[in-house]
């Protein structure tokens, strides 16, 4: 449990112990609440003035991510991808007058992109910086590293498909194409309404107020479109991988079927012939007859010969 204080001091973020120990005359404050136990929930609750319902969103739910503007405050929610299960991890976000505040879980692994931004402004933080730009600086901290997260869940499906292209008996492939599929779909299901809300943004007048912040936001869009085409390029691929050992393993199954059938076939009228002399009837004609054991046997030779023939002829193998 943590509580990460920041305020800009020029153009760089400095760090503050408690809040007493900020300047009054900051013009950008960072409170950062990371797995905040019950004493700085309270302070979240009574310093900023936030609306309850809106609080009990932040503390205790795991939201899609969305954006809602208050009267005296905007409240968005990012999800990031956590790196090991590709499961959705929710960060919080507070704009409220000069102050940004993030609220996430302590059991995050990695706030890389937490990290990263405050490195960034800690060595040099822009002229302008309000709770709006560090808001899109934090998405789009959030949204490149989704790239390495596609990047590399696409490298696995492409070296899967070059591994396995040639391996076709086992059947552990089936369930490797399946855990794959599982990530993709998760990942998926992060990136999409993440998109959705940047497209949200892209359109709203209270967060957009300039034309650099509508490229900033066109170039996050940008990134999103390749990761999605990326995401549905590795999707098909895997759909492709299944189909084909689907295919090939539906082929040999056949080919074993027709082999089968092709040895049911040749020996079922020999088996009705040594049924019939298996019989146990006293007065069966051939039974005395010195040369039948041959005879008979000589009969079969040629009902198979002529029977692979006849196959042979219909190129039934």
């Amino acid at each position: 449990m943590a509580l990460s204080i920041m305020y800009q001091n020029n153009n760089r973020l400095e760090r503050a112990e408690t809040i007493e120990d900020l300047p009054k005359d900051a013009s950008f404050i960072w409170f950062d609440f990371e797995g905040a136990n019950a004493e700085e929930s309270e302070l979240f609750k009574k310093h900023f003035d936030i609306n309850g319902l809106t609080i009990e969103d932040v503390i205790h739910s795991n939201s899609r991510p969305k954006y809602k503007n208050y009267n005296d405050y905007e409240y968005l929610v990012y999800q990031k991808i956590e790196p090991d299960t590709y499961e959705a991890e929710t960060i919080n976000v507070l704009l409220k007058n000069n102050v940004f505040i993030t609220y996430h879980a302590e059991d995050i692994e990695a706030t890389d992109e937490i990290d990263a931004l405050a490195k960034e402004l800690e060595e040099e933080a822009p002229e302008n910086l309000t709770p709006k730009v560090a808001a899109m600086m934090l998405l789009d901290k959030i949204v490149d590293f989704y790239t390495e997260t596609v990047e590399s869940i696409e490298d696995k499906v492409l070296k899967f498909e070059r591994r396995h292209a040639k391996d076709k008996h086992q059947h552990q492939i089936m369930d490797d194409i399946f855990d794959l599929r599982s990530k993709l779909i998760r990942i998926k299901g992060i990136i999409a309404p993440m998109s959705e809300l940047v497209d949200e943004i892209e359109r709203n007048e209270y967060l957009i107020e300039t034309e650099h912040d509508h490229h900033y936001v066109h170039h996050i869009q940008d990134h999103m479109i390749k990761q999605k085409n990326i995401i549905n390029n590795a999707q098909e691929l895997t759909d492709e991988i299944r189909s084909n050992y689907e295919s090939y393993n539906n082929y040999r199954m056949n080919r074993v079927m027709q082999i089968l059938t092709l040895v049911s076939t040749v020996f079922l009228p020999m088996t009705l012939i040594a049924g019939i002399y298996g019989m146990n009837f006293d007065y069966m004609p051939e039974l005395k007859w010195k040369f039948g054991y041959f005879g008979v046997l000589i009969i079969m030779a040629l009902m198979l010969v002529v029977s692979m023939i006849y196959f042979k002829k219909k190129k039934w193998y």
